[in-house]
């Protein structure tokens, strides 16, 4: 197994995560990767950013910060699941979709109205407590997972265009071109892959510091993203007058801190390192 160089972890305010507690925690485990929920004696972690992106702690040799936000815990969450993606029974969605999202896949506190998706199938959490807090899914959180499947329409196509600010320049060739398969790549598709609400021509999406603007969908009458869903990105970078610009930059500025673009085109290009042939680190 190949030892992690770096590793950084959140620690839950459900434990005191002392440094040896989480020492201890991590050397426990056979391999760990970012989005893991771990727990053991004293300590409660979701793992961070890991180099390699797959490996093994060993003490001295790995370098470990634990994250200044302790990240708050749920203890209850509602969780349904998008009738179009709907797999066999509200129990086999928990078993094997639901609890290993959680246990594997959270990277960040969320709150109700939060979109996932986990080997195919959507989910949407429709409620959280305490109510309207942001928090995580620990050990010790109730999911509940029973009520209506969500109905909503699946679209066949979506068109989107970024806005130039914020976009880097290496996605546009040309000042009258977009690179569509890197915009694709790096952007689009992680996104819509987590995210199942219903879009319509007009809304503008904001992506790690990138805002998309829906310039069509087929049906017109909008819906969102599926599997089969044919996404396309191609024309002109948008200006936008000063005016729409600054009231953007302060409803933005009053959100949570996001990712910037730069994070993740290093992001995609590690990705991209790591799945080349002869490289000894395990891809994601």
């Amino acid at each position: 197994m190949v030892i992690l160089r770096r590793l950084t972890v959140h620690g839950l305010d459900s434990a005191k995560n002392g440094e040896e507690d989480i020492f201890r925690l991590l050397a426990d485990q056979e391999e760990l990767s970012a989005g893991m929920r771990i727990d053991g004696p004293g300590a409660e972690l979701i793992i961070g950013n890991c180099e390699p992106s797959l490996g093994s702690f060993s003490q001295g040799k790995t370098e470990v910060t634990l994250a200044d936000h302790v990240l708050k815990v749920f203890q209850k969450v509602h969780v349904l699941p998008y009738h179009d993606t709907f797999k066999y029974n509200f129990d086999h969605m928990y078993l094997h979709h639901m609890v290993p999202y959680f246990q594997s896949c959270q990277s960040g506190e969320f709150t109700e109205g939060f979109d996932f998706t986990h080997e195919n199938v959507r989910f949407s959490v429709v409620g959280v407590f305490p109510a309207k807090s942001y928090g995580v899914v620990g050990q010790a959180t109730e999911i509940f997972y029973e009520g209506p499947a969500i109905e909503r329409r699946v679209l066949q196509r979506l068109q989107v265009v970024p806005y130039e600010v914020g976009l880097p320049e290496h996605y546009r060739p040309t000042k009258l071109s977009l690179d569509e398969a890197a915009l694709l790549s790096d952007f689009l598709r992680p996104y819509f892959e987590q995210r199942s609400a219903e879009l319509r021509t007009g809304d503008v999406v904001p992506i790690h510091g990138v805002r998309f603007k829906v310039i069509a969908c087929r049906p017109s009458e909008g819906g969102g993203v599926g599997r089969d869903t044919e996404i396309v990105c191609q024309g002109v970078a948008l200006r936008e007058n000063p005016v729409t610009q600054n009231a953007a930059a302060k409803t933005a500025a009053k959100g949570k801190a996001r990712p910037s673009a730069k994070s993740v085109v290093a992001a995609a290009a590690a990705r991209r390192a790591a799945s080349q042939p002869g490289d000894p680190t395990p891809s994601d």
